[in-house]
């Protein structure tokens, strides 16, 4: 007969894990914690004091009293989300994956620029202070039509290229056509082509800013025309992102009807 302390012990051989299946685990939890509610509210929060203190900080005067304690405050940010950052990679099922995602890029920016001003060598550079603004990148993580929106972006990139290459032959046109009506008039602003294209692009996009402006006749009537294809460059994207948006969000709705249906059967 087996005693019951030998049961005990082969019961506890039986279920104990190995290092790999603890590690899992592990990660499994360690995912369940970063992907829970309370965790993304948190992050949220983080962002948001990250934002405000960036926000104060730009206007400080040079000798400042108070410059410390904004160290020691970007110094915690940078800590809470490196832990984030590691966090977040540990958990990945496919962690080469998520470094080279779109969010994993944008966590390391979040804390590339500030673990870079650390270093002496790199103190002088001011503009990785400026860089702390990528923080804020991080709250598309949480916008849930993010997701809806890429998806929407990968399915008409080859016609967004093709719209870029587009505007981009359109906007050399339009800079080589306003530097033949204006250059004898306004040599200053349309005296040559690479001159030109700042009005190309303003008129293109429909800003039209007002600095720089056509005066002869000529020009006027060309930058009608100009004006005129830009109003269709502008509509183009719009529709197609607003088409594959749409088709998107009826899939979900079908999706989800069907989840519906299906729990209810059961």
């Amino acid at each position: 007969m087996i005693s019951d302390y030998e049961e005990r012990c082969s019961s506890t051989n039986h279920i104990r894990r190995t290092p790999c299946e603890q590690q899992k685990t592990m990660q499994e939890k360690i995912s369940t914690i970063i992907e829970s509610r309370g965790f993304s509210i948190l992050i949220q929060l983080f962002i948001l004091a990250s934002a405000v203190v960036f926000a104060f900080d730009s206007g400080r005067p040079t000798p400042d009293p108070y410059e410390r304690y904004f160290e020691v405050l970007d110094i915690g940010f940078l800590i809470l989300f490196t832990v984030e950052y590691i966090l977040r990679i540990w958990g990945a099922p496919k962690k080469r994956e998520f470094v080279f995602s779109f969010f994993g890029i944008v966590d390391l920016l979040a804390i590339l620029p500030a673990m870079l001003f650390l270093l002496p060598q790199f103190r002088m550079l001011r503009i990785l202070r400026f860089l702390r603004i990528f923080r804020i990148l991080k709250a598309t993580r949480f916008i849930l039509a993010v997701d809806r929106l890429t998806t929407a972006l990968d399915d008409v990139k080859r016609e967004l290229a093709a719209l870029v290459i587009l505007s981009l032959m359109l906007v050399y046109l339009a800079a080589c056509g306003i530097h033949y009506f204006e250059k004898d008039t306004q040599p200053e602003a349309f005296g040559s082509i690479f001159g030109s294209m700042w009005w190309a692009i303003v008129t293109l996009t429909t800003i039209g800013y007002g600095d720089v402006y056509p005066v002869t006749v000529g020009g006027k009537i060309f930058a009608t025309l100009v004006a005129l294809v830009g109003v269709g460059i502008i509509a183009i994207p719009s529709g197609l992102l607003a088409s594959v948006l749409t088709e998107a969000r009826a899939e979900r709705r079908k999706s989800e009807e069907t989840e519906t249906h299906g729990k209810e059967e059961d």
